[in-house]
């Protein structure tokens, strides 16, 4: 029994750590992550061939995705006038990261054209008046 007690607090210790717990969560996994781990098993089941096929297939969906957005802005930036579309090409290219991106969220953000035309005339006339 004394030889059982260290044991039984080493094992006690273990499952109270939070490193004890890696990789346990599977065993008691609650109905939102059962589908989850039902996707996970079926990967496990495919072979490497398959997997590399999925893959290819993902990414060919990704770049259809990219070139249509592409074509979408592009659209939207030839409808603007020559001037705005001077404007723009300026205030981009003397825009840092930090700018192109907020620019960026702004504009996803925004609801309507009306908005988007709002935002777009903001930071042109900002970058302006900075330099």
């Amino acid at each position: 029994m004394v030889a059982k007690l260290p044991m039984l607090c080493a094992v006690s210790i273990c499952l109270a750590s939070p490193l004890g717990f890696a990789g346990m969560e599977r065993f008691w996994a609650n109905k939102e992550d059962k589908k989850t781990v039902e996707q996970l098993d079926e990967c496990d089941a495919l072979t490497v061939e398959q997997r590399h096929q999925l893959i290819k297939a993902y990414q060919a969906t990704r770049d259809e995705e990219l070139k249509l957005d592409l074509r979408k802005r592009m659209e939207w930036f030839c409808k603007l006038s020559d001037q705005e579309q001077d404007r723009m090409r300026v205030a981009w290219q003397n825009m840092n990261t930090t700018e192109r991106n907020e620019l960026k969220q702004k504009l996803q953000a925004a609801s309507n054209l009306e908005e988007r035309t709002e935002i777009r005339r903001e930071f042109i006339e900002r970058f302006e008046s900075s330099f």
